[in-house]
């Protein structure tokens, strides 16, 4: 397990000062973006040059409780499937009473930037993943 911390801004919320539904992906990619820093596994800092790339082809949610501005906010990051061309992420979004307030889902496929066809998941990656 991976975990993120972060507080609720003004950005995520709403009018009424709650998260707004697509800001919970918006959250999710970040403690995404950080769980591949910690596994070695960070963006290059030119995408052109990455030959293999990990889009999100299926993603789920459900929401819980409310996060609310303010809120330090808790992301729990589990590795759900690790498969040959494939991955799955669980995202635990937890509020600052230790409840879960949602829960996300994203599957990501690699793909080779050259074809742009499913390839093998670079093994490197999916034993970083493996270990978590």
């Amino acid at each position: 397990m991976h975990v993120f911390e972060t507080k609720i801004r003004l950005q995520h919320t709403d009018g009424a000062g709650v998260v707004f539904f697509a800001r919970y992906f918006q959250l999710a990619h970040l403690a995404y973006e950080d769980l591949l820093d910690a596994i070695g596994q960070s963006f290059p800092a030119d995408l052109a040059t990455c030959p293999v790339l990990y889009p999100i082809v299926h993603a789920e949610s459900d929401y819980r409780a409310m996060l609310r501005l303010g809120d330090d906010l808790r992301i729990e990051v589990l590795v759900a499937a690790v498969k040959s061309r494939s991955f799955t992420l669980t995202y635990r979004f937890v509020n600052p009473a230790g409840d879960e307030a949602a829960v996300l889902q994203t599957v990501h496929v690699a793909v080779d930037k050259a074809t742009g066809r499913s390839t093998q998941l670079p093994e490197e990656l999916a034993a970083a993943l493996r270990g978590l």
